[in-house]
């Protein structure tokens, strides 16, 4: 490598253009070598994104169709379930749930209903004709999804992630460096170049079936030593360089190996081990991270040799795999709920206020105290930590009436708290604090958000002082919803 070097410079010199050539020079090979994380307890490098401090969770854009009962592989086919065995559709979308403009609206009603909760979103369907849709490709976003004013989809998806970041949010596209499909624009290139899994005879290896679709597998180690793995990471970024400002991607079904042969090679033609194949792996995670982004992944193992600790700082699945590391290291939040149209699913209220509050809080700096003691049963009083002004947040799944809570450390000198619907202070009122302690009556299924009142007559002094007024977070949740959709058309129409 050295010597390709010095030939590279030497042509450079005696010729036109020195920087031309040496930016033509590849980056140093990343190791795959594994990394100890017990000496530290710490990520090789640190985490880009503080993902045991954000509120993950998913949102479906759409889905494909697929190929009906055409197959390789009718036995693989015959075990499938109903929705995977034979869907018709010709690979076309087949299910359009919600646009990029409908995106970002469930990203805003989520700030609304979580008082403004960090956010992570895993983007699933943004490309081609929704999810799972012409893997190994990613080189285009879905025409279907695109708004009106944009000349291109991808302008689309670029608006959203652009928009996103006004409320605390990071936008992680789903992709996937394993699976393939036969209406890939890559396939016949995959198929040609051996990267996708064959028998030792050469016979490509149909792995699974996804949505009525033959599914092949790549051999990271083939892609990787033939610059296609590098080559796919780079367009990505180019395409939608907003990548880099998030600094998180999204990669599903991460395994190690077929599902029909688990302890052998993805691909018996090439004869590579899993740990040959996982060096690739390490090697795919440092590249994303030279680049600025963390990798995160569907499984902890997920039929891999190694849990790429300090690598991989979050997984959808297998908590218990990681029940020996800090969350700081390696997590799997408690409550991923998925959004395939604007409102929330039942139970939304319950899973982040019994389940996301108490991780967000334990995790943070300031959340030490027994943070245990703020639930009681089916309900919760505690600090949200994210908030620039102190906050508290209350919940009850069966209802309660007059129920007494002990306010935590820092609230105690509070005299009136003011309580109101997580975006609705019109409908305010005040309680008092007696001894440290509040008294609460609270419907089914009901969570609000309490403020110190003195933080709110700062607020009506800005009023009264002819400053600019309080953020559109004031107003009640459908007011505010309904104020930023009609922004959102005269945007999506090229009205500013």
């Amino acid at each position: 490598m050295k010597n390709i070097h010095i030939a590279f410079v030497s042509i450079a010199l005696a010729g036109s253009s020195f920087d031309a050539v040496v930016a033509a020079v590849p980056p140093s090979e990343p190791s795959g070598d594994y990394y100890d994380y017990t000496k530290t307890m710490k990520p090789e490098r640190p985490w880009l994104v503080d993902w045991h401090q954000r509120f993950v969770y998913r949102i479906m854009l759409g889905m494909r169709g697929g190929f009906g009962d055409k197959t390789a592989a009718p036995e693989i086919m015959a075990e499938r379930p109903p929705e995977h065995s034979i869907v018709g559709g010709d690979g076309k979308m087949l299910r359009k749930f919600l646009t990029y403009q409908q995106a970002l609206e469930v990203i805003t009603t989520v700030h609304d209903l979580t008082c403004g909760v960090p956010q992570v979103v895993l983007l699933t369907g943004w490309q081609y004709e929704g999810h799972d849709s012409k893997y190994p490709a990613w080189g285009a976003a879905s025409g279907h999804l695109k708004r009106p004013c944009d000349a291109t989809a991808e302008e689309s998806l670029r608006w959203l992630m652009r928009e996103a970041r006004k409320y605390n949010c990071l936008v992680a596209l789903h992709i996937n460096m394993f699976d393939a499909y036969e209406d890939s624009p890559l396939f016949k290139e995959y198929l040609e170049k051996d990267i996708l899994a064959k028998d030792k005879n050469g016979k490509p290896i149909v792995g699974n079936r996804w949505w009525g679709m033959d599914c092949y597998h790549v051999s990271y180690t083939q892609e990787w030593k033939l610059g296609l793995a590098q080559r796919r990471i780079d367009d990505l970024i180019s395409m939608v360089p907003e990548i880099r400002d998030h600094h998180c991607i999204y990669i599903d079904a991460f395994l190690g190996a077929r599902k029909a042969d688990q302890q052998g090679p993805i691909s018996p033609y090439l004869g590579y081990s899993k740990e040959e194949e996982a060096r690739t792996q390490r090697k795919i995670f440092r590249y994303w991270r030279d680049r600025g982004i963390d990798v995160a992944s569907e499984h902890v193992v997920g039929l891999r040799v190694d849990r790429f600790v300090g690598l991989q700082p979050f997984a959808c699945h297998q908590a218990e795999l990681i029940a020996d590391l800090p969350d700081s290291l390696y997590t799997v939040s408690p409550y991923q709920p998925g959004f395939c149209r604007v409102e929330p699913e039942k139970g939304f209220h319950e899973g982040f206020c019994l389940k996301i509050l108490p991780y967000y809080y334990r995790n943070h700096p300031a959340g030490g105290g027994d943070w245990r003691g703020m639930i009681q049963g089916t309900g919760v009083c505690m600090p949200a930590l994210w908030c620039k002004e102190p906050t508290l947040i209350a919940y009850s799944k069966d209802g309660c009436k007059d129920k007494t809570w002990k306010l935590p450390d820092g609230w105690q000198d509070v005299g009136k708290i003011q309580i109101s619907g997580m975006a609705d202070t019109k409908a305010a009122r005040t309680i008092t604090v007696s001894e440290g302690e509040i008294t609460l009556s609270l419907g089914p299924d009901q969570v609000v958000k309490m403020t110190r009142v003195n933080h709110q007559e700062r607020l009506r002094r800005v009023e009264d002082s002819g400053q600019p007024q309080p953020s559109i977070e004031t107003l009640s949740f459908g007011e505010a919803r309904q104020a930023r959709k009609e922004k959102a058309i005269l945007e999506a129409h090229g009205t500013r």
